[in-house]
């Protein structure tokens, strides 16, 4: 098992990236056979190599997606 963690600027963008009961990261953490966890500031996903590596990039650019001021959608994710 691989854990990466990525940092979290704000606790807005964390809300928005789980989204309503958990949605979004639910549905990522199904995609990419994922598990992601908050802690604070911190998201940890935890996974195979492979899986944490693509998982990770994607929350990357869902989170400069909320950076740019979009809000996040069942499509955009």
């Amino acid at each position: 098992m691989f854990e990466q963690t990525i940092s979290v600027d704000r606790l807005e963008q964390a809300v928005s990236l789980f989204g309503s009961f958990d949605q979004h990261i639910k549905t990522l953490e199904k995609e990419f056979s994922v598990s992601v966890i908050n802690r604070g500031s911190e998201l940890k996903v935890s996974g195979e190599v492979e899986d944490v590596g693509l998982a990770v990039r994607v929350i990357g650019g869902l989170l400069t997606l909320l950076n740019k001021g979009e809000h996040l959608t069942d499509q955009s994710v």
